[in-house]
Protein backbone atom coordinates (compact mmCIF):
# COMPACT_ATOMS: atom_id res chain seq x y z
CA UNK A 1 0.00 0.00 0.00
CA UNK A 2 2.80 2.42 0.94
CA UNK A 3 4.45 1.77 -2.41
CA UNK A 4 1.31 2.75 -4.33
CA UNK A 5 0.91 5.91 -2.31
CA UNK A 6 4.52 6.84 -3.09
CA UNK A 7 4.51 5.88 -6.78
CA UNK A 8 1.77 8.26 -7.95
CA UNK A 9 3.38 11.51 -6.67
CA UNK A 10 6.79 10.44 -7.99
CA UNK A 11 5.25 9.59 -11.37
CA UNK A 12 3.43 12.93 -11.48
CA UNK A 13 6.61 14.86 -10.72
CA UNK A 14 8.56 12.91 -13.32
CA UNK A 15 5.92 13.46 -15.97
CA UNK A 16 5.56 17.15 -15.17
CA UNK A 17 9.29 17.59 -15.60
CA UNK A 18 9.41 15.51 -18.78
CA UNK A 19 6.45 17.26 -20.37
CA UNK A 20 8.29 20.57 -20.34
CA UNK A 21 11.01 19.20 -22.58
CA UNK A 22 10.80 19.73 -26.30
CA UNK A 23 7.45 21.51 -26.42
CA UNK A 24 6.91 24.25 -28.96
CA UNK A 25 5.10 26.50 -26.50
CA UNK A 26 1.98 26.83 -28.66
CA UNK A 27 -1.39 26.79 -27.00
CA UNK A 28 -3.77 24.06 -28.09
CA UNK A 29 -6.72 26.41 -27.59
CA UNK A 30 -6.07 27.73 -31.09
CA UNK A 31 -5.94 24.25 -32.59
CA UNK A 32 -9.09 23.16 -34.40
CA UNK A 33 -10.57 20.18 -32.61
CA UNK A 34 -11.58 16.78 -33.88
CA UNK A 35 -11.03 14.59 -36.88
CA UNK A 36 -12.27 17.14 -39.39
CA UNK A 37 -9.37 19.47 -38.69
CA UNK A 38 -6.82 16.70 -39.18
CA UNK A 39 -8.44 15.52 -42.39
CA UNK A 40 -8.55 18.98 -43.97
CA UNK A 41 -4.99 19.89 -42.99
CA UNK A 42 -2.50 20.07 -45.81
CA UNK A 43 0.11 17.35 -45.87
CA UNK A 44 3.64 18.25 -44.88
CA UNK A 45 5.56 19.92 -47.66
CA UNK A 46 7.95 17.57 -49.46
CA UNK A 47 10.88 19.89 -48.71
CA UNK A 48 10.37 19.50 -44.94
CA UNK A 49 10.29 15.70 -45.08
CA UNK A 50 13.35 13.48 -45.55
CA UNK A 51 13.82 11.55 -48.77
CA UNK A 52 14.92 8.42 -46.92
CA UNK A 53 14.61 7.07 -43.39
CA UNK A 54 17.06 8.80 -41.05
CA UNK A 55 16.48 6.72 -37.88
CA UNK A 56 16.44 2.95 -37.55
CA UNK A 57 12.99 1.40 -37.15
CA UNK A 58 11.31 4.83 -37.18
CA UNK A 59 7.90 3.47 -38.16
CA UNK A 60 7.99 0.70 -35.53
CA UNK A 61 9.18 3.05 -32.80
CA UNK A 62 6.53 5.60 -33.84
CA UNK A 63 3.80 2.95 -33.55
CA UNK A 64 5.08 1.92 -30.09
CA UNK A 65 5.22 5.48 -28.73
CA UNK A 66 1.84 6.39 -30.20
CA UNK A 67 0.37 3.14 -28.84
CA UNK A 68 1.52 4.03 -25.32
CA UNK A 69 0.15 7.57 -25.65
CA UNK A 70 -3.22 6.45 -26.98
CA UNK A 71 -3.47 3.57 -24.50
CA UNK A 72 -2.89 5.93 -21.57
CA UNK A 73 -5.49 8.32 -22.97
CA UNK A 74 -8.13 5.64 -23.41
CA UNK A 75 -7.56 3.90 -20.07
CA UNK A 76 -7.18 6.87 -17.74
CA UNK A 77 -9.08 9.65 -19.52
CA UNK A 78 -11.59 8.31 -22.06
CA UNK A 79 -13.02 5.41 -20.02
CA UNK A 80 -13.42 7.40 -16.76
CA UNK A 81 -14.99 10.22 -18.79
CA UNK A 82 -17.54 7.84 -20.30
CA UNK A 83 -18.24 6.34 -16.86
CA UNK A 84 -18.87 9.80 -15.38
CA UNK A 85 -15.80 9.73 -13.16
CA UNK A 86 -15.06 13.44 -13.67
CA UNK A 87 -18.53 14.70 -12.78
CA UNK A 88 -19.11 16.70 -9.60
CA UNK A 89 -19.78 14.34 -6.69
CA UNK A 90 -18.57 11.17 -8.44
CA UNK A 91 -16.90 8.54 -6.26
CA UNK A 92 -13.12 8.68 -6.67
CA UNK A 93 -13.26 11.94 -8.63
CA UNK A 94 -10.04 13.33 -7.14
CA UNK A 95 -8.16 10.10 -7.86
CA UNK A 96 -9.57 10.04 -11.41
CA UNK A 97 -8.40 13.64 -11.98
CA UNK A 98 -4.92 12.85 -10.61
CA UNK A 99 -4.56 9.78 -12.82
CA UNK A 100 -5.95 11.64 -15.83
CA UNK A 101 -3.46 14.48 -15.34
CA UNK A 102 -0.57 12.02 -15.09
CA UNK A 103 -1.84 10.07 -18.09
CA UNK A 104 -2.26 13.27 -20.09
CA UNK A 105 1.31 14.33 -19.38
CA UNK A 106 2.61 10.85 -20.15
CA UNK A 107 0.61 10.76 -23.40
CA UNK A 108 1.91 14.20 -24.41
CA UNK A 109 5.47 13.05 -23.73
CA UNK A 110 5.13 9.83 -25.75
CA UNK A 111 3.35 11.64 -28.58
CA UNK A 112 6.17 14.17 -28.66
CA UNK A 113 8.64 11.29 -29.06
CA UNK A 114 6.42 9.84 -31.81
CA UNK A 115 6.36 13.22 -33.58
CA UNK A 116 10.15 13.25 -33.70
CA UNK A 117 10.10 9.82 -35.32
CA UNK A 118 7.55 10.98 -37.89
CA UNK A 119 10.15 13.44 -39.12
CA UNK A 120 12.62 10.58 -39.62
CA UNK A 121 10.54 8.59 -42.13
CA UNK A 122 9.39 10.06 -45.48
CA UNK A 123 6.10 8.17 -45.65
CA UNK A 124 5.16 8.97 -42.04
CA UNK A 125 6.19 12.58 -42.47
CA UNK A 126 4.07 13.24 -45.55
CA UNK A 127 0.98 11.55 -44.12
CA UNK A 128 1.10 12.34 -40.41
CA UNK A 129 3.24 15.35 -39.58
CA UNK A 130 0.48 17.97 -39.41
CA UNK A 131 -2.22 15.79 -37.78
CA UNK A 132 0.26 14.49 -35.16
CA UNK A 133 1.29 18.03 -34.23
CA UNK A 134 -2.34 18.97 -33.71
CA UNK A 135 -3.08 15.90 -31.58
CA UNK A 136 0.07 16.53 -29.52
CA UNK A 137 -1.01 20.11 -28.83
CA UNK A 138 -4.46 18.84 -27.84
CA UNK A 139 -2.91 16.35 -25.36
CA UNK A 140 -0.76 19.06 -23.79
CA UNK A 141 -3.75 21.35 -23.41
CA UNK A 142 -5.90 18.57 -21.96
CA UNK A 143 -3.23 17.67 -19.39
CA UNK A 144 -3.05 21.30 -18.31
CA UNK A 145 -6.81 21.47 -17.91
CA UNK A 146 -6.79 18.35 -15.74
CA UNK A 147 -4.03 19.80 -13.57
CA UNK A 148 -5.93 23.06 -13.12
CA UNK A 149 -9.29 21.34 -12.66
CA UNK A 150 -10.87 23.44 -15.43
CA UNK A 151 -12.00 20.64 -17.67
CA UNK A 152 -14.64 21.00 -20.34
CA UNK A 153 -16.02 17.53 -21.20
CA UNK A 154 -16.18 18.40 -24.90
CA UNK A 155 -12.37 18.68 -24.86
CA UNK A 156 -12.10 14.97 -24.09
CA UNK A 157 -14.45 14.10 -26.96
CA UNK A 158 -12.43 16.26 -29.36
CA UNK A 159 -9.18 14.59 -28.37
CA UNK A 160 -10.80 11.16 -28.68
CA UNK A 161 -11.92 11.94 -32.24
CA UNK A 162 -8.49 13.30 -33.15
CA UNK A 163 -6.76 10.19 -31.72
CA UNK A 164 -9.02 7.87 -33.72
CA UNK A 165 -8.35 9.91 -36.85
CA UNK A 166 -4.59 9.80 -36.38
CA UNK A 167 -4.69 6.04 -35.80
CA UNK A 168 -6.72 5.59 -38.97
CA UNK A 169 -4.40 7.84 -41.01
CA UNK A 170 -1.33 6.03 -39.69
CA UNK A 171 -2.70 2.67 -40.78
CA UNK A 172 -4.25 3.68 -44.11
CA UNK A 173 -1.77 6.26 -45.37
CA UNK A 174 1.54 5.27 -43.77
CA UNK A 175 1.15 1.55 -43.09
CA UNK A 176 1.80 1.95 -39.35
CA UNK A 177 -0.63 -0.11 -37.28
CA UNK A 178 -0.84 1.41 -33.79
CA UNK A 179 -1.66 -1.07 -31.02
CA UNK A 180 -2.72 0.65 -27.80
CA UNK A 181 -0.87 -0.33 -24.63
CA UNK A 182 -1.70 1.49 -21.41
CA UNK A 183 0.94 1.96 -18.73
CA UNK A 184 -0.03 1.16 -15.14
CA UNK A 185 -0.40 4.10 -12.78
CA UNK A 186 -1.12 1.87 -9.81
CA UNK A 187 -4.23 1.72 -7.62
Amino acid sequence: MFRRVLVLPVLLLTLVGASGCGGDGKSADNVAAGRGAAATSPAASPSSCPTETTKHFAKTRFAADAGLAFGAFHRYIWKPYQAGGFKEGADGRTKAFAKAAAAGLFAANRLNAARKLIGADPKLCKALKVPAEKVSAMFSSLAGKFKSGQLNPSDIGSVGSAVDGLKSDAKNQAGADIKEKAPSLGG
